[in-house]
Order: C-alpha cells, then structure tokens, then sequence
C-alpha cells in the first residue's frame, strides 16, 4: 500500500543562508555601481580622478573601501591660483594695517559743529488787507427823501383857480345878460340849460386845474428824486472806488509777500543743500577707511575646477537569491499537492467500482 500513502512535504529552504547570499550579491552589485561612478575626469584646467583605499567602518567594525576625489589644475591654472593666493595674502597684510585707521575713524563722535546750519523756514508777515473796507454808505450828505406835498399841490391848484375865477364870473354875467336880453327869465328851463351848461365847461376847466397841480408836484416830486439818485451813485462810486484801491493795495501786498517768501525758501533750501553735501562728504570721509579695508579683503577667487556632468551608472542589483528560494519550495509544494489529490481521486474510483459489484450480486 505505499503507492497509497500520502507524499512528503517539500523541505524549507534554509532562508537565513539565502539572506546572507543576497546581501553579499547585493554589496557586491553596490560596489561595481561604485566602480561605474568613479571614471576619470579630463578638461583643458585639470583633471579630477577617484583613489580608494581599506578602512574599518566604525559601526560594524568590518572593512570597508574609503573613496577620495582628486583634483589636480592645469599647471597655467595652478600657477594663477598660486599668484592670487599670494596677493591675497599680501592684501590681507595691508589691510591689517589699515584696522588702526578704521578704529581711529569711528573712535571719535561725529562733528556737525563747523558745518552749516539748517535754513529756516521764513515768517509771513502780516497783511492790512481788510483794514479801510468801507462796509456802510454816509447817507446825511443826501437830506432827507422827497415827499410828495399836497399843500404844494393845493397852492397850484388855487393859482390857477384864482386865474380862471374873474374870467369865469365875467361868462356867467354875459350868460345871463345874454338871455335876459332874448326874454329868458330866471328859473325858465331853457335858462336853466343855458346856465348847467356853462357851469359843466367851467367844472371840466377846474378839474384841468386840479390835474395840472397834480402833474406840477409830480414832477417836482421826480426832481427831487433824481436828485437824491445822483447823489446816492456818487456817494456809492466813491465807496466802491476806495474798496477798490483797498484791494489793489492789498493785492500788491500779496505778491510781495509772497515774492519775499519764495526768495526765503530758495536761500532756506539752499542752506540745507549745503548741509547735506557736507554732511555726506564727512561720513564718505569717516568711511573711507573701512572701504579700503573691505575692497583689499574682497578679490576674485580661482573657483572649484567644475568637471563635465556625466550619467550615473544605476546598480542593476544582486540575484535575488531569497525570492529564488521561496519560488522553489512553493513549486516543490504544488507538486506534493497534486500528487496526492491524484492519488485521493483514484481512491475513490475504486470504492465507486467496488460499490457497484457488490450491488450487482
């Protein structure tokens, strides 16, 4: 019955010896990555080579290979590197001397005292203007305002009334002679007709009269009044005239004084130029020291010799020994697996045949 017996299990891989075989296939891919990355480099102002040696990694305590990067200068390059070095040095020993006048310079306080002094603002003086307005008219000069007089009127009227009275009894007394002559009685109506109509005639050359007197105070009342009005325009003409020359004079005082204050800020402004310009040609003064020394401790250096970029060499890795391993044995493994599930397949044909013989008697 051992053809029925179940097959052994694949044995493991030992994954500890498979560990270390990777690692040293690893260090061993790493290293000749290193070696690709190490090429010697050529140009027309030097060269820069690789050097290697044995050293004791301190962690470990296992050797290990130390690298140094060589850089060497065209010697035309070198021997300019060397003269720069040398007159560095010997601006460095200058400048040294120089510290004593830096420290002179700013040991002492910096004097503004003989410099000139700020320009002051000029004061504006004060103006008159307003002084003199003339804010109100004198109106006494000008009497008082013409009024219309009636009893100047009445008396024009009674003038001319008087002048017409005798001429207009002498009409009546003719009226009534007249009548009395055609045999018009008194109290008769054609003389009563005769009569109304000459006292209307008389009546319309009273009323003329009275109009007449009015027209006359009318227009010595507008005489009047012209009057009053020319002197009024004359009285403002002169108001008008002296705020006019108050103003042309406080114009003109105006411009002086602002003529006069442009003139002292320009001397003002030029004063504080002054200063200025003094005040930085004494701090370039103060200065000049410490400048010297910065520019002879400053010069053009020989650069780090700049090598051509080239592709780095990529470490293709160690075989992967462990991976290998572990693909080994789960293979191994498949292959036990099948093999037994074969050998269970076949068993259970022949309990099915064995089943149906027994049934068959």
């Amino acid at each position: 019955m051992g053809w029925l017996s179940s097959p052994k299990p694949p044995k493991p891989p030992d994954y500890t010896a498979l560990a270390e075989k990777q690692a040293a296939s690893d260090r061993e891919a790493a290293s000749s990555a290193t070696w690709a990355d190490r090429p010697d480099v050529v140009t027309p102002w030097g060269k820069e080579t690789w050097s290697s040696s044995q050293a004791i990694d301190p962690a470990t305590g296992k050797p290990v290979t130390k690298w140094a990067m060589n850089q060497t200068l065209d010697p035309q390059a070198q021997a300019t590197l060397d003269a720069q070095q040398s007159g560095d040095l010997a601006k460095a020993q200058i400048a040294q001397g120089q510290l004593g006048r830096v420290g002179e310079s700013f040991g002492k306080a910096f004097d503004t005292s003989g410099m000139q002094a700020f320009g002051q603002a000029p004061t504006a003086a004060n103006l008159t203007g307003g002084q003199g307005i003339m804010a109100g008219l004198n109106t006494g000069s000008l009497g008082g305002m013409p009024q219309a007089d009636a009893q100047e009127r009445q008396r024009i009227e009674g003038m001319l009334m008087g002048r017409m009275r005798p001429e207009q009894q002498r009409q009546t007394q003719a009226l009534e002679a007249q009548m009395s002559n055609m045999g018009l009685k008194r109290g008769t109506p054609q003389f009563q007709q005769e009569m109304q109509r000459l006292q209307d005639q008389q009546s319309r050359a009273q009323f003329d009269a009275m109009q007449t007197g009015g027209q006359e105070m009318e227009r010595q009342f507008g005489m009047q009044m012209q009057g009053r009005q020319q002197g009024w325009e004359e009285l403002t003409g002169a108001g008008q005239f002296q705020n006019q020359a108050q103003a042309q004079k406080f114009g003109q005082e105006s411009a002086a004084q602002a003529q006069n204050f442009g003139q002292g800020m320009t001397v003002a402004n030029y004063q504080n130029q002054v200063r200025q310009q003094q005040m930085a040609e004494a701090e370039r003064e103060r200065t000049r020291a410490l400048n010297e020394y910065n520019a002879l401790m400053t010069g053009t250096q020989v650069g780090q010799l700049e090598t051509p970029d080239f592709a780095d060499a990529t470490s293709a890795g160690g075989t992967n020994y462990y991976q290998a391993g572990q693909d080994q044995y789960q293979g191994a493994k498949d292959v036990a697996s099948a093999k037994a599930a074969g050998k269970q397949g076949m068993m259970s044909g022949l309990g099915s045949i064995a089943s149906v013989g027994i049934m068959a008697f």
